[in-house]
C-alpha cells in the first residue's frame, strides 16, 4: 500500500500506469472504448434529436487526427521545433497511399506501414534545415515545405487521375481472420462502424509508442533542446540527435494519419489540403494542451466535436432555430461560435483541456478538503 502512494525507485516513476485508481481508470476507459460503437450503433432514437448518428464519424475522423496532433505536439510541445511542415506531411501520406494503393493495387495492411517508413524518411530530409535555423527561420522554412508538397500533390493527382478525386478502395480485414471473415474476399470496412477497429486500435498504439518516448532519455532530450538546445550539448545531450529524431518519429505518424484519413474518406481531391489543416492541428494542441498526449486527445474531439453541438443547439433552441440570419448563415454562424469558445477556453484555461482535466482531478483528489 505505501509503495503505491510513495514513489520509491525510477521504474516506478517510469511506469505509465502507477496506482490503484489509475489502474481502475484504465480498465473503465477500455470497457468504455470497447463498448461506445455498440452505444452508438444500436438504432436508439435519443430524446432532443440529439446528433446521436453523427458521433461515430466525429470520432472516427478525431481517432485519425489524434495521431497527427499527438506528434504535431511532441514536435512543438515538447522539443520546441516550431514546424509548419504539418500539412505537408499528411498529403506525403496521401501521395504514398495513392501511389501504392489505388495506383499500383497493394493491400491497405501493406500501404499503412510503408507510410509510416516513407514518412520517417521524409521527416529526416524535412529535419536538415532544423539543424541550422530555429524560430521564425524554422517557422519560414517548413511552410515552403507544405507549398513544394502541394505543388507535387497536384502534379500526382493530374498524372494519374486527372483533374478528378483520387479514390480508395475499400479495406477489408484478410479471409484467413478468425471470426471476422465475409468468404474469401475478406470482411470489407465499409461502415464507420467497422472503421472505429481499425482506426481506435491504431491509434492507441501510436500514442503509447509516443508516450513511451517522451519517458525515456530520449525524451528528456528533448525536453533539453527544448529548452536550451546550445546548452543542453554540454550535459551530453546531443541536439543535432535529438532534432533528427524528433522530426523522423513525428513524420512517420502525421505520413501515416494522411494514409489513414485518406482511406477513410476514400477520396481526395485537390482541396483537400488547404493551408488552414496545419491551423487547424495548431488549435488542437493549444486547446487540448501543449507537451501533453492527452491534450491532442481532448484538442481532436473538441475539433470535430464541437461543431456538431453547436449545430444541435442552434436546431433545437425554440429561439435560436427561428432566427433566419442563424439558418441563412448556418456555417458562418457555427465557426464565430467555435471560435468564440477557443478563445473562453483559452482564457479560463491556458493550459487547455488537458490543464483543466488535471485541476478537476487534484480537486476531487483533495475533497472534501478542497471546498
Amino acid at each position: 500500500m505505501a509503495s503505491e502512494k510513495f514513489i520509491t525507485e525510477y521504474r516506478q516513476d517510469m511506469r505509465i500506469i502507477r496506482t490503484r485508481p489509475q489502474r481502475v481508470w484504465a480498465i473503465i476507459i477500455a470497457v468504455g472504448l470497447i463498448g461506445l460503437p455498440f452505444l452508438l450503433t444500436n438504432g436508439w432514437s435519443p430524446p432532443a434529436n440529439l446528433p446521436w448518428g453523427a458521433w461515430m464519424t466525429v470520432i472516427n475522423l478525431s481517432l485519425t487526427a489524434i495521431i497527427g496532433a499527438a506528434a504535431f505536439n511532441l514536435l512543438v510541445g515538447n522539443t520546441g521545433q516550431v514546424s509548419l511542415a504539418h500539412a505537408g506531411l499528411l498529403i506525403f501520406g496521401t501521395i504514398v497511399s495513392g501511389w501504392f494503393g489505388p495506383v499500383l493495387g497493394w493491400n491497405f495492411w501493406l500501404v499503412l506501414p510503408i507510410s509510416l517508413l516513407l514518412g520517417a524518411l521524409a521527416g529526416l530530409v524535412i529535419a536538415l534545415p532544423a539543424l541550422r535555423l530555429k524560430g521564425l527561420y524554422l517557422l519560414l522554412a517548413t511552410l515552403g515545405i507544405y507549398y513544394f508538397g502541394y505543388f507535387v500533390y497536384k502534379a500526382f493527382l493530374i498524372a494519374n487521375v486527372g483533374f478528378q478525386p483520387i479514390i480508395f478502395q475499400i479495406p477489408r480485414v484478410p479471409g484467413w481472420f478468425p471470426w471476422l471473415n465475409d468468404g474469401d474476399t475478406g470482411l470489407a470496412v465499409s461502415n464507420n462502424f467497422r472503421w472505429y477497429w481499425v482506426i481506435m486500435p491504431i491509434t492507441a498504439l501510436s500514442l503509447l509508442f509516443m508516450s513511451n518516448i517522451i519517458r525515456t532519455s530520449e525524451g528528456r532530450a528533448f525536453a533539453a533542446v527544448k529548452a536550451r538546445d546550445t546548452a543542453s550539448s554540454l550535459v551530453g545531450v546531443s541536439p543535432v540527435k535529438s532534432k533528427l529524431l524528433v522530426f523522423m518519429v513525428t513524420s512517420a505518424f502525421v505520413s501515416m494519419s494522411g494514409a489513414l484519413q485518406s482511406y477513410f474518406l476514400s477520396a481526395r481531391g485537390e482541396d483537400s489540403y488547404p493551408f488552414q489543416i496545419t491551423l487547424d492541428y495548431a488549435i488542437m494542441i493549444v486547446l487540448g494542451g501543449f507537451s501533453s498526449i492527452l491534450g491532442a486527445v481532448f484538442g481532436a474531439l473538441f475539433f470535430y466535436g464541437g461543431p456538431v453541438w453547436i449545430d444541435w443547439i442552434r436546431q433545437e433552441t425554440p429561439v435560436l432555430r427561428d432566427i433566419t440570419f442563424l439558418t441563412s448563415y448556418r456555417s458562418e454562424i457555427n465557426l464565430a461560435v467555435f471560435g468564440l469558445l477557443i478563445v473562453v477556453v483559452l482564457v479560463r484555461s491556458p493550459e487547455g483541456l488537458s490543464g483543466a482535466w488535471k485541476r478537476l482531478k487534484a480537486y476531487f483528489a483533495k475533497w472534501p478538503y478542497s471546498l
